[in-house]
């Protein structure tokens, strides 16, 4: 091999790097249905239902809130984030949880009637409600629900 190497030319063999092309994230709380779509496993019915609950909570606060889309699967929600952000986050000002009626509690669509009914029930009990540690007797709030609700919720 060494003696005929010298008659020999090969190519040299250089590598091509392709060029890395950044994908540009689009921002949650302006997506459009046809932007969420773009993510496999999200249809028109997912991404409807994306919006629906846009629209109802004002604007998703923290990304734990996708978990709340019925029919969202786990590593659908793990691809949604490689394409959207959370850069803009809607301005909320906490309600009082002391000053709403059954009507204005149950406008959230974390609290139903029924834990509308049970929350002012237990505040007309005590006079008041302090903190969430006296609503641990209300068996419908749970750990999720009480932190989405305290995104919401104050006791001034």
């Amino acid at each position: 091999m060494n003696r005929i190497r010298p008659y020999l030319k090969l190519p040299k063999i250089t590598k091509v790097k392709k060029p890395v092309t950044e994908r540009v994230k689009t921002e949650i709380n302006s997506a459009t249905a046809e932007a969420l779509q773009e993510v496999y496993g999200i249809g028109p019915v997912l991404g409807q239902r994306i919006i629906s609950l846009r629209k109802q909570l004002g604007g998703f606060l923290i990304k734990d809130q996708l978990d709340d889309v019925w029919g969202l699967k786990p590593e659908v929600r793990d691809q949604f984030w490689m394409h959207f952000k959370m850069d803009s986050i809607p301005n909320v000002i906490k309600q009082n949880i002391n000053d709403l009626t059954i009507a204005k509690l149950s406008q959230s669509p974390y609290i139903s009637t029924s834990l509308a009914s049970s929350i002012v029930a237990l505040r007309t009990q005590h006079d008041s409600l302090t903190s969430w540690h006296d609503l641990a007797v209300i068996t419908q709030i749970d750990s999720v629900k009480k932190a989405r609700l305290s995104l919401y919720l104050s006791f001034n």
